[in-house]
């Protein structure tokens, strides 16, 4: 659905719930999905997975169980990886990296099409990204807004695995540049070990038939 937003030493694979799985969960991960309340879970997880399997074939590590954090719910890589997995709809990502040639990866899918308050932006957005959005026409600013979120979550999912410092939405100051489909962020907390107060650093997004996709990598 999505090309690749990375270079190609990072494999990225994206995939609905249409498309047969080329890997089966394996028995970890079986086991897990069964703890799963709702077939909305099990099917995010299931694909999540299978995005991430065929995401790790590049590196030969696909045979891997991609298991969850019981406390923080992220996913457990081999500790030879950097990855990230993301799911919205009947739609899942995944991006995978060796740990010699990235430091960290975030993505993050939204479905653009489903209604969300734009009330939110008192919540999600620092006052500079509220002044840009209050000059848009109101359906540029929902895109807009949309866009910031998205950024922020691929932002966390980038730095939390190798920090385990959480970023709440407003330790994150967003610049958009929608001529070159990019984004650039400043960050008003430090990471543990990894980016001090100040940080500066750049991500992608992409939108395609009603999904939006934001990656950063480190």
């Amino acid at each position: 659905m999505f090309p690749s937003p990375f270079p190609e030493y990072i494999n990225f694979f994206c995939s609905d719930l249409a498309t047969p799985p080329v890997f089966p969960l394996l028995p970890e991960e079986k086991k897990f999905l069964s703890t799963l309340g709702s077939t909305k879970r099990q099917a995010e997880f299931s694909l999540g997975r299978n995005c991430a399997h065929q995401a790790l074939a590049k590196f030969k590590l696909e045979s891997e169980p991609i298991l969850r954090n019981a406390e923080t719910r992220e996913p457990c890589w081999p500790k030879s990886v950097r990855g990230s997995i993301t799911h919205s709809g009947e739609f899942a990502a995944a991006a995978v990296g060796l740990a010699n040639d990235v430091a960290g990866i975030g993505i993050d899918l939204e479905n653009l099409a489903r209604d969300v308050d734009f009330n939110i932006s008192r919540h999600v957005c620092v006052e500079t990204e509220l002044e840009w959005l209050k000059n848009l026409s109101p359906e540029l600013a929902k895109r807009g807004l949309r866009i910031i979120f998205s950024a922020k979550e691929s932002i966390f999912k980038c730095l939390f695995p190798i920090s385990q410092t959480y970023l709440y939405f407003k330790d994150a100051t967003i610049t958009i540049n929608e001529d070159n489909s990019d984004f650039s962020f400043i960050l008003s907390k430090a990471c543990s070990g990894i980016t001090k107060v100040g940080f500066q650093h750049k991500g992608r997004f992409t939108i395609k038939d009603n999904m939006l996709l934001t990656s950063i990598y480190l």
